[in-house]
């Protein structure tokens, strides 16, 4: 009877072959979930930047004759302008980051399945110089 040599060896090196090619396939789908649901976050930040932007000027009519939000007096342009300029800033630093994730993101696994949405909050929110 002829004992069969290495072979745990053989089927150790057969089954960590395996092993690191699940593992690798388990971390891209993790990363790949990670980028997507970091564009889904940026999208929608910025479409909290714009409804804030409309707050800000919502908050200086009043709501009713008797209730005005803002009195000419307590008005300050500069803290307007400043809250303004602070959103801004805000929105275009999420636009980069998301131009960032998406062209990384096609990079590494292809299209986005619903990449229509991160497309369409690029494409209507180009930065003018």
């Amino acid at each position: 009877m002829e004992a069969k040599k290495n072979t745990f060896k053989e089927d150790l090196m057969r089954n960590f072959k395996q092993l690191k090619e699940s593992r690798a396939e388990s971390v891209a789908e993790e990363v790949e979930i990670m980028y997507r649901r970091k564009i889904e976050d940026l999208c929608h930040l910025i479409r909290n930047y714009d409804r804030d932007r409309e707050n800000i000027i919502l908050d200086l009519s009043p709501v009713n004759a008797l209730s005005g939000a803002v009195v000419p007096s307590d008005f300050s342009a500069e803290g307007f302008m400043m809250k303004d300029l602070e959103i801004g800033r805000n929105k275009r630093d999420a636009l980069i980051n998301l131009q960032i994730m998406v062209q990384r993101y096609t990079e590494l696994f292809g299209d986005l399945a619903d990449g229509g949405v991160a497309q369409k909050t690029l494409e209507s929110n180009k930065m003018e110089g």
